[in-house]
């Protein structure tokens, strides 16, 4: 593969038939069409419109975290900043 070229694997047919939908109404390859979606959503900053948070909820779903683990989480939390790795 040329240096450039990107695959993209396991596109849903949903996905797939927007992505195909869009170049036919903007005139383009569904190669330019994925590469202008793409600077669009990247240019952007947020792919989602969601913050980390609701994407984390999302991903969880009715998972819930245990008390000792929020406890860890808020004890990391605290922690002073580590030294950076010395490379001597």
């Amino acid at each position: 593969m040329a240096v450039g070229d990107l695959l993209p694997r396991g596109i849903d047919d949903a996905l797939k038939a927007q992505l195909q939908e869009n170049t036919r109404l903007n005139g383009r390859s569904l190669s330019d069409e994925a590469i202008d979606q793409l600077r669009k959503s990247l240019a952007s900053g947020d792919l989602t419109g969601d913050t980390t948070g609701k994407r984390l909820r999302a991903n969880l779903g009715d998972e819930r975290l245990e008390e000792a683990e929020i406890a860890a989480i808020a004890a990391y939390r605290h922690q002073p900043d580590r030294a950076p790795p010395r490379f001597e």
